[in-house]
């Protein structure tokens, strides 16, 4: 009798448990789903804040990602200053910003500096004209790039400097040029836009995945060493972007490609990377990979699994060649 007496207690002990686990867990899963919610709001506010009036400067401003990075910052209430080596393209887009306008937030008035990121000269007089115009830089946006396809054994050597010149050098030359002043003001911004392929090399793109590993390991050192100066520095590496830049690319004798790829034409909107910079700006974000799983997958393998990832690469190499060859 005992027993079953304690045999029928039970259901309203679990009763009872249940009763005390409804009143503890629930009212702390609202709790933290409030904190949460409201710990997003203060970052968006504080992300708001940080770029608000900032003045931003970005490269390879006249199309695709720059283009609507241009328009996002602008939007978000930055001082932007475009920079490209197209003046009626850039004056195409500070039109397509004006258009804009119109509500209550502030607007700042564009400004255009032209130049080609890869003659370092040039980059040095165009920083000087960028400070001459705005007086200061908060946010330097290293966009501009160049893409290449080819084989290594048939491309020539001052395909892989141009590569390098526009990709690496001129990034580098023009944050060295404006590093000084952001030293002086005690603080900063540099974002540069590098790739998955700073990440991972594969084949056939040799002398852009080389420029974009350079950058990589370029940035990673300045953000270490800009910390007591309060500079923050941001790596943005996506995958593919519909934009032209597999149309742009340079082929193994220096000709323009001319072909849209069928990655690139499948891959993210530059409006869509457009916000997740804007994102990554406005949080401070140190390193950002903006890849789909397969080459998040593949960065990840490169590290782990070393000899199933080369393995793969060489497969990958054989078909394409046997596609070339068909």
């Amino acid at each position: 009798m005992l027993l079953a007496g304690a045999k029928k207690s039970i259901p309203g002990s679990r009763h009872r448990l249940m009763d005390l686990t409804s009143w503890v867990i629930l009212p702390f899963l609202l709790g933290s789903v409030g904190i949460y919610g409201l710990l997003k709001l203060l970052q968006r506010l504080r992300s708001s804040a940080y770029i608000q009036d900032a003045v931003v400067v970005i490269t390879g401003a006249t199309s695709g990602l720059g283009k609507e990075c241009a328009k996002v910052f602008y939007e978000a209430g930055a001082q932007v200053v475009l920079c490209g080596r197209n003046e009626e393209g850039l004056k195409d887009v500070i039109k397509q910003l004006c258009l804009i306008r119109g509500g209550a937030m502030k607007f700042h008035k564009p400004h255009m500096v032209i130049f080609d990121l890869s003659d370092v000269e040039a980059v040095a007089s165009a920083a000087r004209e960028i400070l001459h115009l705005v007086g200061k830089v908060d946010i330097l946006i290293n966009n501009a790039g160049v893409s290449y396809r080819g084989a290594i054994v048939d491309t020539k050597l001052s395909v892989d400097r141009t590569i390098m010149d526009t990709n690496y050098f001129g990034p580098v030359a023009l944050t060295k040029a404006l590093l000084p002043s952001m030293i002086q003001k005690k603080g900063g911004h540099i974002v540069v836009i590098s790739s998955v392929q700073g990440k991972i090399s594969i084949p056939f793109r040799s002398a852009y995945s080389a420029s974009k590993h350079a950058t990589q390991a370029f940035f990673d050192c300045l953000r270490a060493e800009m910390v007591p100066h309060d500079i923050a520095v941001t790596v943005i590496s996506p995958g593919y972007i519909q934009t032209n830049l597999s149309l742009n690319a340079v082929t193994e004798d220096g000709s323009r490609y001319g072909v849209m790829d069928k990655t690139t034409a499948e891959g993210r909107t530059p409006e869509e990377v457009a916000q997740i910079v804007l994102r990554a700006v406005g949080e401070r974000s140190k390193d950002v990979l903006v890849a789909g799983p397969l080459p998040t997958l593949a960065v990840y393998l490169r590290v782990l699994a070393p000899k199933l990832f080369f393995s793969l690469m060489a497969a990958r190499a054989k078909k394409e060649r046997k596609f070339k060859d068909s």
